[in-house]
């Protein structure tokens, strides 16, 4: 395990465990302590902002200001509770990349999945940077008027005020800077939520992409023109036995792919609506902010808010093309081959491929979103549609 863990989990690893959502952690104790203060203070979060509705006449505005948080808020912490649930669907995961490495027939192969596994890694540290620069960027926002008194003091301190509307019952802002310090606290837990769960997933992702890779590779090393007019039994074993490793590296993608999205597909399905209800609210935030209120602190937080959502969906929709693609690239390799040409043991496996490629693969998330580019446009039309819809009522 430790040769994958060094190409596989690095950074994301230290958050998993500290979060106690790591599937091989050895005292169980321990993690479910991580667990329930991971729980209890989002939980009770959650709650303090939900209380804003019963000490603050209603309006749009507040709504608005509530749920663009509150939404994303709920959205993560099923996220933690569905990798806390699954921890044994996520261990069997990591156990099949284990055994994957262990398949590696070659060093062309072992460069491919190599390959693969360290562009996880990029995308992982690349995303925990972009993390680390939301949660400072929130973090100045919140402490900005006391910069500013610094800098260019006034006569009277400028206003502070929490970005997240939360209930402290503290109307005077006596204690302003424990609040803050609460709010950056919880953002700083579930941004390292957000993190933690998305770059496994995107672990999980690159290794199916490069198990197509190392299938097509397979197909495409075991039918050469050399081997195929060859008439002697031990080349047509040879070729036999190179089809054979080729079906079996699909065999385990497919299962693989099947468990990724079999594990998580019931949670997801909660989180994507909800999901989709929390981006329709940040757009029409960031839209009230830009049109009627010109608040420039508002239109950044939105910004903030809705450019993460975006970025979140169009990663999923591109890996779930980019597995389709995968699919169909090596169905063309397998149709472009001299198969027919082949011993009839081997024509009936390459068969047996071309039937398993031939039809469409996607992932289906929660059951409801097909894992398409024209998803994504499709997401972003109705949300957009939604936006028009609440701006109407409102005005």
């Amino acid at each position: 395990m430790r040769l994958i863990e060094k190409h596989y989990y690095t950074i994301n690893k230290s958050f998993l465990k500290a979060l106690g959502i790591w599937p091989h952690n050895n005292s169980q104790f321990i993690s479910l302590l991580q667990q329930l203060l991971v729980l209890t203070l989002t939980l009770t979060y959650i709650g303090m902002q939900l209380l804003v509705f019963t000490t603050t006449k209603y309006n749009m505005v507040l709504f608005i200001k509530v749920s663009s948080f509150i939404f994303s808020f709920i959205v993560i912490t099923l996220k933690y509770c569905t990798f806390m649930l699954k921890s044994k669907s996520i261990q069997n995961l990591h156990y099949f990349i284990q055994e994957d490495w262990k398949l590696i027939q070659n060093k062309l192969e072992f460069n491919i999945i190599l390959k693969y596994a360290h562009n996880g890694q990029f995308c992982a540290h690349f995303l925990f940077l972009f993390i680390v620069f939301v949660v400072i960027a929130l973090s100045f926002m919140q402490f900005l008027p006391y910069i500013l008194d610094i800098v260019l003091p006034l006569d009277e301190p400028r206003p502070r005020k929490i970005i997240i509307t939360a209930e402290y019952f503290d109307p005077e802002n006596k204690y302003f800077v424990t609040e803050a310090l609460h709010e950056i606290l919880l953002i700083a837990l579930v941004a390292s939520i957000m993190f933690a769960t998305a770059s496994q997933l995107l672990v999980f992702c690159f290794h199916t992409l490069g198990m197509f890779q190392i299938v097509s590779h397979r197909i495409q090393y075991s039918i050469e023109d050399s081997v195929l007019h060859a008439s002697n039994s031990e080349k047509e074993y040879a070729i036999y036995k190179r089809v054979v490793q080729a079906v079996i590296a699909h065999r385990r993608t497919m299962e693989f792919f099947n468990i990724l999205i079999s594990s998580f597909n019931v949670p997801y399905c909660i989180i994507a609506i909800i999901g989709l209800i929390s981006l329709s609210v940040n757009l029409y935030g960031l839209v009230e902010a830009i049109m009627i209120s010109k608040n420039m602190n508002y239109i950044l937080l939105y910004f903030i808010m809705t450019l993460n959502h975006l970025i979140y969906m169009f990663v999923t929709m591109t890996f779930g093309q980019k597995v389709n693609d995968s699919n169909n690239e090596l169905f063309t390799l397998l149709y472009n081959t001299s198969w027919y040409m082949m011993p009839l043991s081997s024509q009936k496996l390459i068969l047996f491929l071309l039937q398993k490629t031939g039809k469409e693969l996607y992932a289906v998330v929660g059951m409801i979103i097909v894992a398409k580019m024209e998803t994504f446009a499709s997401l972003l039309n109705a949300s957009m549609s939604y936006v028009a819809v609440m701006y109407s009522c409102a005005h």
